[in-house]
This record gives structure tokens, sequence and C-alpha cells, in this order.
């Protein structure tokens, strides 16, 4: 309670910010609102800049919740990736990286000439790096240099995506040094609560995440010796206990709305999305026994088969289709099914527990709004826990040779991500997964990766496991997919065999009607570290 009082009390400071900033209308171009050093309060502004991070973060994920097949896409890769999919709504993506990066370069100006500011600058440094490494993989190249200074640059020209990684590279050491020499907290950290330690643990694993995501060209931002890059990076302070996750932590709140988006989603009104069939598979068919998480991350609302009433799934008798219907009520749709819109929204599978606030599932078989025993939308956004830097450091000990031992960081990422998901949420269940549960499925993914005959197949389980671990951020999802290729029996959309998956993001429509030095880009092109060759993955 007394951190969903905490966070009520800044969000609504920070929305008052927000909405007194007009973000609403807001223009890259021409924004006479933006705070200056002479005008503003940095805890105030860092506390938008927190509003505005996770905001941010939470509409990326959804961008590719669908296209990573977390949620089922009902469309085609050019329809979900459109250009207008970083202007969208509420969402507003575009826009809100470049507030929040006017307010981060005030607060760092500003602690330049104030010590007590210096753990405000750190941690400004490193959620804005968070968010330009996001934005350069989605993106590639995006106005930075230049941009929110439009009286010298009116059409801000585009950095390239590895330069940018080498200045978030250098901003991150900054912040660990800023972090370091700090003598006054940041009251108001909804992060971390001003513990040093777990932000330098964070700065660190940042570091490591960029590092393996860059691995295929690494030369290009400026490291010789990535191996012995990571090696070092290895014996420093990393995120390796569940205390050290960095995740945002949502509320009960409503006015203003500070529920999980994915409790928004599914349990205020009938869910108008569908969870992905192949992502449902993964979890109740492709091992021995279903996941443990499977009731944690899903939630049945109705026992109906879904083939009895109504031709609510569209499938059935269809060959093109390859799930359809897992059975045991786990209503989904398959990746590209575009047969929508079949009065079944309070009928199919919805978001469970983790990581949205929702309910666990115990065989209620009742439609999410009407349930009243679940977190109310006291969720979280898992952006970079101990479980993704131990599958991190996995696949750098394959690609790389980077010091430790796959088999036993795999299991570590698994039983870290089991953890985490099991303990959450304070389930209390004859249906709660047990230690034996978790055990039996730790043996058979391990005894899986021992019979692997070579590296190809070994990373494939690894970054197999990563993916069912990485529910709630697809952010990692997309990234490692690109990179590695893996899953490799990933679902392809069922209306298309061979379609250009897209290997990078548009530009804002609207920022490219307005920045006379944008040009729109192809989804086709493929961001600085992705050497992987056309066809890749689909």
């Amino acid at each position: 309670m007394q951190k969903i009082l905490k966070y009520f009390s800044i969000s609504t400071l920070a929305l008052l910010l927000f909405l007194g900033c007009e973000v609403s209308d807001f223009d890259l171009q021409e924004n006479p609102n933006y705070l200056t050093p002479d005008s503003a309060n940095p805890e105030y502004m860092l506390n938008e800049v927190q509003y505005l991070f996770q905001h941010y973060m939470t509409w990326m994920i959804i961008n590719t919740d669908d296209v990573m097949r977390y949620e089922a896409m009902t469309d085609t890769y050019g329809d979900v990736v459109s250009t207008n999919v970083l202007d969208g709504g509420t969402s507003k993506e575009w826009d809100t990286y470049y507030e929040a990066l006017n307010n981060v370069r005030t607060i760092v100006t500003l602690a330049e000439e104030d010590e007590t500011l210096l753990f405000h600058s750190g941690i400004a440094k490193l959620l804005m790096g968070y968010m330009t490494v996001t934005m350069v993989d989605y993106l590639g190249a995006i106005p930075y240099s230049q941009a929110v200074n439009n009286v010298e640059y009116p059409n801000p020209e585009v950095d390239g995506g590895a330069a940018l990684y080498q200045k978030v590279l250098n901003d991150i050491d900054e912040a660990i040094a800023e972090i370091k020499a700090a003598n006054f907290d940041f009251s108001t950290d909804l992060l971390y609560g001003s513990d040093k330690d777990n932000w330098i643990a964070f700065a660190n694993s940042l570091k490591l995440r960029m590092l393996v995501q860059a691995r295929l060209a690494s030369e290009d931002i400026g490291v010789s010796n990535i191996q012995g890059e990571i090696n070092a990076l290895l014996s420093k302070n990393l995120i390796d206990t569940p205390e050290e996750d960095f995740q945002y932590s949502y509320s009960t709140v409503q006015e203003p709305e500070s529920r999980h988006l994915y409790f928004q989603r599914a349990y205020v009104s009938g869910f108008d999305e569908y969870i992905g069939n192949y992502f449902m598979y993964m979890l109740k068919e492709s091992k021995s026994n279903p996941d443990p998480r499977i009731r944690y991350y899903l939630y049945r609302q109705s026992d109906e088969d879904p083939f009895s009433g109504p031709p609510y799934l569209p499938c059935q008798g269809d060959p093109d289709v390859d799930y359809c219907y897992i059975g045991d009520q786990y209503w989904g749709y398959d990746h590209g099914e575009s047969r929508v819109g079949r009065g079944d929204n309070l009928l199919r599978t919805v978001y469970g527990i983790y990581p949205g606030g929702g309910t666990f599932d115990e065989n209620q078989f009742e439609d999410a709004p009407s349930t009243t025993n679940n977190l109310g939308g006291a969720g979280i956004l898992p952006l970079l826990t101990s479980s993704y830097v131990s599958f991190l450091k996995a696949e750098a000990t394959i690609t790389l040779g980077t010091n430790g031992n796959p088999a036993e960081l795999l299991e570590t990422g698994i039983r870290a991500s089991m953890e985490k998901v099991l303990n959450f949420g304070g389930v209390s269940s004859s249906y709660a997964a047990t230690s034996a549960d978790v055990d039996a499925y730790v043996d058979e993914v391990m005894l899986n990766y021992s019979n692997a005959a070579t590296d190809e197949e070994r990373l494939d389980i690894i970054m197999t496991e990563y993916y069912l671990a990485a529910f709630g951020n697809s952010v990692e999802s997309y990234n490692f997919y690109r990179r590695t290729g893996y899953p490799s029996n990933i679902q392809v959309p069922i209306d298309d065999d061979d379609p250009v998956f897209p290997r990078s993001f548009p530009y804002s429509r609207l920022e490219v009607e307005r920045n006379l030095s944008l040009t729109q880009k192809n989804n086709y092109d493929k961001v600085f570290w992705d050497t992987n060759p056309d066809g890749f993955i689909k």
C-alpha cells in the first residue's frame, strides 16, 4: 500500500506537469513549452522522465507483442508496422521520446553546476540511454544531436545507430561515475528507491545487453575486442537477483490511470485482442508437462468448446492453420489469422496475474471483467531482469566464447524466471506450481540441451527459453529474434509462407511530414547490428 500511495502521488504530479506542458499537442519543431534550466525544477522533471519512460516502454512493447506471437497478429506485417504506429492514439511514442530527451538534457545541464544533482543526472542518463537504444533497435538512425533545438535546427538530421550506441555507452560510464560520487538521493525514485548499488548493477547490465545486441557489428561501435569487454563486465556488479531487477511497478489507481495496460485491455471490458496460439502451444504442449508459468501468464475466461456454439473460431477444418485450438479452453488465434470480430471477447484467453496484475487461473472460467480475485492491475513492466541477464550471458558464451558455462547459465535463467513468476502476487492455491514442477521442467530442458549436437542447436534452446521468460517484454524477443533467428520453430503467418518480416519500424508519419531532413524508411531496412541476410526470419 505504501508503494501504491507513493506511486499515486508521483504519477499525479507527473501527469499535471504532463498536461501543463500540453504534451498532447507536442510538436518537435515548434514547442514553446519546453522547460529550460532557468524555469525547471529537477526533481519534478525527473519525476516526469520516469512517467515518460514507462509510458514509452509500455507502448513499444505493445507494438511488438503481436509481431512476436505473444498476441495473435490479426493483420499483415505491413499493416501492424505502419507509418502511424509511433503516432497513434494515446501512445505517441515518437513525441514521448523527444519530450523525455528535452527534460533529460535540462537535468544534465543543471547538474553540471550543482553537485547535489549528480544522482538525478546519472539516473536521467540511464533512463534516456535505455530509451535511445530502444529507438535505435526499432528504427536505426534517428534525430538526436540536433533534436529538441528547433531554434538552431528546425529540421534536425539523423544520427547513425552505431554512433548512438557509442554515445549511450559513454553516457553509461558517466552515469556510473556520477552515481558513485553523488551525496544526495533522488527522493521519488520509483525504480530503485535511490539504491546506488542497484542502479550501478542496472547500468552494467544495460551495457552487457548492448554489447550482446551489437555483437555482429561490434567494430561499428568502436569495440575491437568484444569478448574482452564482456569478460570485464562479467566481473562487475550485474543484475543477478530478483531484488535488482529493473522493472516498473503499477498500481490499482484508476484516476489518473495507473494500472498495467494488459489489465486495462482485458479486465475493464471485453478483450479486443487474442493471445497467440504459438505462444500458448509452447507453454502447454512443447514439453512433457505444461510450463509451470502457464496459469500465471494466462487466464481462461470460459470453459465453452470454441466449436460448440456459433462458429466462434473460424479455423475449424482449415488445413492452412497450424494450431487453431490447442485444447483445454486455451482459446486464441494463429499468427496472421484475420477472421476476427466473432463475438467471443468474453470467451477467449486473456492475460493472467503476471505481469499485468490480473487473475491467477484456478479453473474459475469467469469472464475477466467480472472477476474480483485479481491484483487490480498492480502488475509490473519487466525491463531487464536477472533471468534476462543470464540468457544474455549464455548467448555470449556460445557465440563469442566469453567466460561462463552456457548450460549453467541457461538453468540459472530458467530458474530465475520461474522464481519471479511463481512468487508474483502471493498466489495461494492448489493449482499453484510446485518446486517439483519446476525441477521436472528444468530437467527436460537440460536433457535436451545435453543431447544437442551443435552450438546452433544449443543456442536455439537458450533463446527459446529466453522467449518464454520474456513474456511482458517483447522488445527483448524482437531483438534477439532478429539477432539469432531463434526460436527456430516460431510460427510463420498462416496466410503467407514467405512474408517480409519487419526488420525495423518506419519513422513517425507526422515527423516525416514536419521534418524536411527526414525521409521515410522501409520495414525491411535493417538496423546497424542486424547483419543477417534478407529472408533470415519470417
